[in-house]
């Protein structure tokens, strides 16, 4: 179990890196690359705020993870039984990851660390055209979310879709 934790966080991490990545990689040459001294100075920015909220996500996956083998263990359970948790520990990891990604995201927008992104993100390069006051704000992260939500999510899902691939081949083989 604490294997297959530790590759889930492993997967989140490159998911992350490879979101802000993307971000970076989009971004005019003279914008991040100068503001920052590297990727991995603009990546610890967020790194920041995503250990800890990834740290309240991965307690509370440990402790549904406890709650849910707790239960399969005093019922008895079936095979059946056993598909459904199983389903139900995935779709509440894919949903505390989706929540502390877009939590980090939020925490992080607000927070001086990501001003020279925001400034980008609230900039001409953007907008294509001169920003208005409520382009301030909630609209500017929202051009920053879905760039970075969207290749965050499909590294995942791609991650997890290896993941489930592998493991199913490794059954076939063994049983």
């Amino acid at each position: 179990m604490l294997l297959r934790f530790i590759a889930f966080l492993s997967l989140l991490f490159g998911a992350e890196v490879s979101a802000s990545w993307w971000i970076w990689g989009r971004s005019p040459s003279d914008s991040l690359h100068v503001w920052y001294a590297g990727f991995w100075a603009f990546e610890t920015g967020r790194l920041h705020y995503w250990v800890p909220t990834l740290a309240v996500a991965a307690i509370l996956w440990l402790a549904a993870r406890y709650l849910f083998q707790r239960g399969h263990h005093a019922e008895g359970a079936q095979r059946s039984d056993q598909k459904k948790r199983v389903a139900g520990v995935w779709v509440l990891s894919a949903v505390l990851s989706l929540l502390s990604e877009t939590l980090t995201s939020g925490i992080y927008w607000r927070s001086n660390k990501s001003a020279d992104l925001r400034d980008l993100f609230q900039s001409t390069w953007y907008l294509h055209r001169v920003p208005k006051a409520s382009d301030l704000g909630w609209p500017s992260f929202q051009g920053y979310l879905w760039p970075h939500l969207v290749p965050w999510a499909v590294v995942l899902l791609l991650g997890l879709a290896v993941w489930y691939l592998w493991n199913k081949r490794k059954r076939e083989n063994t049983g």
